[in-house]
């Protein structure tokens, strides 16, 4: 009963303080996100939803104060942007109409609404969003790559290509108040600061029609450096700016339809400091690149990696590979622009309902499910063992796996044909090549799979 009586005081203490105020906004949004770290459109969209201490409440007006100042803002003062008074009942896709905004600027707003009464309600808590390139002169950094060409046969896009590897070391000396990172990497990437991964996006940026636009995400990096030296790194992987050469259904080619190119990266590093001035880390040919451990990856047929060629603390100031001058490139032709849609993250880690030795050597993997995603493993065993997974949504009728249920638009063995140098058969396939040093954390970057069981 104790529980029950808190329960109850509870609800009754949240209708006191409700009805205090008839009509109350809350959850403000701009351009659909919670607070946007980078957006780059001169006229964000606003909007907010309602908390109320009675039936039959709406909106009749709303007032809108911003500033790029949390004192202004703390103190009611709209130095950006005051509405005034405005007699709507609109909610949503209230379009900004103040000052000019500025690039790189973080903003501050509040909204007051009132009832059907006209009776005004407290002025919501503060939310904020945060400009980036809002022209693309406003960027200063350049795609790189390592520089290499794309095959001159066919056949020869199935053949190893390393992945590789950029890192950049620079210094800070003074109090450091703010640090973003601007980035796109094509077709994927990964980034890292001081060894840490930067974000918790996967299999980033958003795939769109690269000659006519690229999505670019904006990182708080500020926790991750340090006073001293820093080092950032990249990885890169094909994703959809690099495909396979192959025929979809034995009929389109995606490099006929899509612009392409090499794994190439853009990024610039914006450090504030306490004392107002700025330094900014882009990309360009200072930084330096190394091949890495992925052999081949490829949205559709898997990724391989060969822990053998890990460049040890490549992304650290320990580093000790032979590194190489960055190459200049042209990188897609498209606008660069800010990613407002959700990333892709990883959502929940499942456990297998079961694991069964098929036949010796060979385990057969039930997740339990279907879903979209890739295998975590960790092995221990010597230098050079190879493990290989295939994929598949269902079992063959003496149990073993049935991967012709989890082939590439359907290029099998005996019918579909892919083009030339293309596997027969394009079943989804991951393997990992141990180092042979303890236990060995795996999971592929730049690839994913539908599937229930793994063999």
């Amino acid at each position: 009963m104790k529980s029950i009586g808190f329960f109850i005081a509870l609800i009754f203490g949240l209708q006191l303080s409700v009805t205090a105020s008839p009509l109350q906004p809350i959850v403000l949004r701009c351009e659909y996100s919670n607070n946007p770290l980078g957006i780059d459109t001169y006229f964000p969209r606003l909007s907010w939803n309602f908390i109320a201490g009675e039936n039959n409440q709406w909106q009749s007006a709303y007032e809108i104060i911003v500033s790029d100042a949390l004192p202004d803002i703390e103190q009611l003062n709209g130095s950006v942007w005051s509405t005034g008074k405005v007699f709507s009942s609109q909610n949503t896709h209230i379009g900004y109409g103040g000052k000019p905004l500025q690039s790189f600027t973080k903003y501050y707003w509040r909204v007051k609404v009132y009832n059907r009464k006209d009776q005004p309600s407290a002025w919501s808590t503060i939310a904020w969003f945060e400009t980036a390139m809002l022209q693309q002169s406003d960027w200063s950094a350049q795609w790189i790559s390592d520089g290499s060409v794309q095959p001159a046969n066919e056949e020869d896009y199935y053949s190893e290509n390393r992945m590789p590897l950029f890192r950049k070391s620079f210094t800070t000396s003074k109090k450091i108040t703010s640090a973003r990172l601007y980035i796109s990497g094509l077709g994927y990437y990964e980034a890292f600061l001081n060894g840490l991964k930067i974000g918790d996006h996967v299999l980033d940026p958003g795939f769109t029609t690269y000659v006519k636009q690229t999505m670019y995400s904006v990182y708080d990096v500020t926790f991750l450096l340090k006073k001293g030296n820093n080092v950032a790194g990249i990885v890169l992987g094909n994703g959809w700016w690099n495909p396979l050469p192959f025929k979809f259904f034995g009929r389109w080619d995606l490099r006929d339809y899509q612009q392409t190119g090499r794994p190439c990266v853009k990024a610039e590093f914006h450090i504030r400091y306490r004392d107002g001035t700025m330094d900014t880390v882009r990309t360009d040919e200072s930084w330096q690149w190394a091949p890495g451990p992925i052999l081949r990856n490829n949205n559709y047929i898997g990724e391989h990696y060969d822990a053998r060629l890990e460049q040890k603390d490549w992304h650290s100031s320990k580093a000790s590979a032979i590194w190489k001058s960055a190459a200049i490139v042209r990188g897609p032709s498209g606008k660069l622009m800010a990613q407002m849609q959700p990333a892709i993250k990883i959502t929940k880690t499942v456990k297998p309902v079961s694991v069964v030795e098929w036949k010796p050597g060979v385990f057969l993997v039930d997740i339990g499910q279907n879903f979209a995603g890739v295998a975590k493993i960790k092995v221990k065993g010597p230098s050079g063992a190879k493990i290989s997974m295939r994929f598949g949504e269902a079992l063959l009728p003496d149990g073993s796996l049935n991967v012709m249920t989890a082939v590439a638009t359907q290029i099998k063995k005996g019918g579909i044909k892919a083009g030339p140098g293309a596997p027969e058969t394009m079943w989804q396939e991951d393997s990992y090549i141990l180092k042979g040093i303890g236990s060995e954390l795996w999971a592929p970057k730049f690839a994913f799979h539908g599937f229930r069981y793994i063999e």
